[in-house]
This record gives C-alpha cells, sequence and structure tokens, in this order.
C-alpha cells in the first residue's frame, strides 16, 4: 500500500501535520503561549501577585475583630476590602495590556509573535492565585470565627 502523500490526506490533515511539524523544529516550548522569543519579564506580574498577598493579610488584619455574633461581613472594613478586590481584579487585565504594548515597542516586527497571549496567561496565573489565596485568607477567617477560635 503507498504511503499517503499530500494528494491522499484531507483538507483537515495539513494543519496538523503543520502543527508537528512547529513542533519537530522549535521543541515543545513552540507550541505553547509562553514559547516567546526573547522572554517576556514576570516582575510586573509578581508585583500584582503581590498586591493580591497585601490584600490577604490586610484582609486578616482588619476583619480578625469578627465574632460569631458580628460576623466579618458586617465590619466596616468589609466593603472597602471588598471593592479593592474588584480593583485588583480589573487591574490584572490592564496590566496585561501595559506590559504587552512595552513588550511589542521594544521587539522588531517579526519577533512580536506569542507576546500578547503569553502576557494575558501571565497575568491571569497572577489574578487566578491572587483571587485563590484571598477567598482562602476570607474562608479561613470565617471558620475560625465561627469556631471561635478568634474570641
Amino acid at each position: 500500500m503507498p504511503e499517503a502523500d499530500e494528494r491522499m490526506m484531507p483538507e483537515g490533515d495539513r494543519s496538523a501535520s503543520a502543527d508537528e511539524a512547529a513542533i519537530a523544529i522549535g521543541g515543545a516550548d513552540a507550541a505553547l503561549a509562553e514559547a516567546v522569543d526573547g522572554g517576556l519579564t514576570w516582575v510586573p506580574f509578581a508585583a500584582y501577585l503581590g498586591c493580591w498577598l497585601l490584600l490577604s493579610a490586610v484582609s486578616g488584619y482588619l476583619l480578625s475583630g469578627a465574632t460569631p455574633q458580628s460576623p466579618a461581613r458586617f465590619l466596616p472594613a468589609y466593603e472597602p476590602l471588598m471593592w479593592s478586590a474588584v480593583g485588583l481584579v480589573a487591574a490584572g487585565p490592564v496590566l496585561s495590556l501595559v506590559v504587552w504594548l512595552a513588550a511589542r515597542a521594544r521587539r522588531p516586527a517579526h519577533k512580536r509573535r506569542g507576546i500578547l497571549a503569553s502576557a494575558m496567561v501571565r497575568g491571569s496565573l497572577a489574578a487566578f492565585f491572587g483571587v485563590a489565596i484571598w477567598i482562602a485568607t476570607l474562608y479561613g477567617l470565617d471558620v475560625m470565627t465561627m469556631s471561635g477560635a478568634l474570641g
């Protein structure tokens, strides 16, 4: 039986073989959004995650006065902390776009492929872990309050 050549391949299989060729040429990382030529800095995203950690610490400190009779959500500091979290959530995509624009401006046109995807992936990872840590802090605070560990 003859081997499959381009005449016998359905149209959809050509794109699959092109993807396989890209992976073979550039290595396994060539298929990922993080495979950006020249790298993209993690510093702004680490600072963004640090802001989430700071919000978690401040939330734990300001809401530590909660009692079973007066849960954290009824304390005066709760609403500003929630709005701070909303602001941080909104700042994530803006940060990603600013990093993308800065990286795009510094690169020649032929090395710009994948920068936006990489910036968005890094921003979403920082936001995901920041929100997860903050929610875990609030949950832990609530559990300790309701069990009487803080009062």
